[in-house]
């Protein structure tokens, strides 16, 4: 029995609005396509009740979702922008003598496992196994015990908002605001020899400017630097930093770089007369 022609175009304007729906949800979550291996070591007298198959599959899964989480991480730090053939408004922030490692200390990975828990099929839409290989020989032999190793290679499709989520709540990134744009700003100061002055300036920050959290980075003799998380970009919050009113303190921005989130500025300290107060008494004096 055929549809009148109404009706007709009627369902088939209701099937286009709820496939519209349907795609609209889909593209919402932002998806990420991994390929990762996982490789379970089979030691000799193991429980027949481990499955070293799906101990592999198990280590292939966290390998794909921990390398999303790892990019995350790596894109959220403040970070240099590209040449593009303007004349940089304010030199890369760097601390001597430290470097930044490829791979996640032992700290950093209980953080990233913390953040993520034992169960991360909420963070993965599907999985596939791209590569059954079975049991092999070990290729690298440091423990007695282990002679082979079974090894499975799996497409995994990451759901990366689930994930930056996780790592949100954990504070292993910046929480992005309503646009998605994370809000945090390094604060390079330059000067100041006063751990007042420096204390002054977070009070300023946390009770004036609305910073939610405030982290010291590096903290040395008349060089400061703090990742200040708000709502305030760099230009807004340089601009509050140098209207600030104290007496004892002035600020003056001598750069910013709202691409990479960072700012610079020279401060002056001028101490109340006191004779009974000694310069230089707090970890900011510079050693003798």
């Amino acid at each position: 029995m055929n549809f009148p022609t109404a009706s007709r175009l009627a369902w088939l304007g209701v099937s286009a609005i709820l496939f519209a729906v349907g795609a609209t949800g889909v593209a919402r979550a932002e998806l990420q396509r991994v390929e990762a291996v996982g490789i379970y070591r089979i030691r000799s007298g193991t429980p027949s009740r481990v499955n070293p198959r799906d101990e592999a599959i198990a280590k292939a899964r966290w390998e794909g979702v921990s390398r999303v989480a790892l990019e995350l991480i790596g894109e959220s730090a403040p970070s240099e922008p590209s040449p593009s053939g303007q004349e940089r408004l304010i030199p890369p922030i760097e601390t001597p003598g430290q470097s930044q490692p490829a791979e996640p200390e032992e700290d950093g990975a209980a953080a990233l496992q913390a953040a993520l828990g034992d169960d991360l099929l909420p963070y993965m839409r599907s999985y596939r196994i791209l590569d059954d290989r079975g049991e092999v020989p070990v290729l690298f032999n440091d423990e007695p015990d282990v002679t082979m190793e079974y090894v499975i290679v799996i497409e995994v499709i990451v759901d990366v908002d689930r994930v930056t989520s996780a790592l949100e709540d954990a504070g292993l990134i910046h929480r992005r605001d309503s646009e998605g744009i994370g809000r945090a700003v390094v604060v390079e100061l330059i000067g100041l020899s006063r751990y007042e002055a420096f204390e002054t300036i977070l009070d300023a920050l946390r009770e004036q400017f609305g910073a939610t959290r405030v982290r010291t980075i590096e903290f040395s003799y008349q060089r400061q630097i703090l990742v200040v998380e708000g709502s305030l970009g760099p230009n807004a919050l340089s601009a509050k930093l140098a209207a600030f009113e104290d007496p004892r303190l002035l600020l003056e921005p001598i750069g910013i770089d709202a691409e990479g989130g960072r700012i610079r500025l020279i401060g002056r300290w001028f101490p109340e007369s006191d004779p009974a107060q000694k310069e230089l008494t707090h970890p900011l004096q510079k050693a003798n």
